[in-house]
């Protein structure tokens, strides 16, 4: 049976061996040193607010221990009305810090939680694209493959067609007889695609030569 062109299958794993995705990768890389460099900026920027705030916190709680000391040394009150108010300062002290110290935990949570999900994200990207790079690039060697097996198939193809018809333009019709046989023979226990193409045009030739005797008549 004459072959016929048959085009390379798909093998993923050879046609993705060795694609460069480096580029992704060092993407992913510089992108990540910049998202924790913005870290840690906002984070020590968390850290001064934080600090700013406990410093009022205790500036207030002085300039009004002080406010009230003068007051009541003033008006002469002392007992419990005395400890009433100093504890009110305290409260008030221990409120505010409280309250700083609740801004710069809920400030590092939010900092933490937006730069990591800006990592995630742009890494989902760049492998995405990364991907899509190995399919589009496979794809392409697989397609350069093909393109080049069939080149290759066509050249043998014309070579061999026109060799066995110009080497059987001559060949009577006992000898063309004996010719075919022996190449359909031959052309059963052909193994590679190669000898199966020579073969082929070589019973073409033969064939082509006994239709050329055929017509002469």
């Amino acid at each position: 049976m004459a072959t016929t062109y048959a085009a390379p299958g798909y093998d993923e794993k050879k046609y993705r061996k060795g694609i460069d995705t480096s580029f992704y990768n060092n993407a992913i890389t510089n992108y990540t040193q910049q998202a924790e460099k913005q870290r840690a900026t906002q984070l020590g920027e968390a850290q001064k607010t934080q600090q700013s705030a406990l410093k009022q916190a205790y500036i207030n709680r002085v300039q009004n221990q002080n406010k009230l000391n003068d007051s009541l040394t003033r008006s002469g009150i002392r007992g419990g009305a005395t400890e009433t108010s100093n504890l009110n300062i305290m409260n008030q002290y221990g409120n505010a810090r409280a309250a700083a110290n609740a801004d710069y935990s809920n400030s590092v949570n939010q900092i933490n939680q937006n730069v990591d999900q800006n990592i995630m994200d742009y890494t989902n990207d760049m492998n995405s694209r990364a991907e899509e790079y190995r399919q589009n690039t496979s794809q392409a060697r697989w397609q350069a493959d093909r393109e080049d097996s069939l080149n290759q198939y066509n050249s043998a193809v014309e070579y061999w067609n026109n060799y066995y018809l110009d080497y059987y333009s001559g060949s009577s019709k006992k000898d063309l007889k004996k010719a075919l046989k022996k190449a359909e023979a031959n052309l059963k226990k052909a193994k590679t695609q190669a000898e199966k193409i020579r073969i082929t045009q070589q019973i073409r030739g033969i064939q082509n030569r006994r239709g050329v005797i055929a017509n002469s008549k």
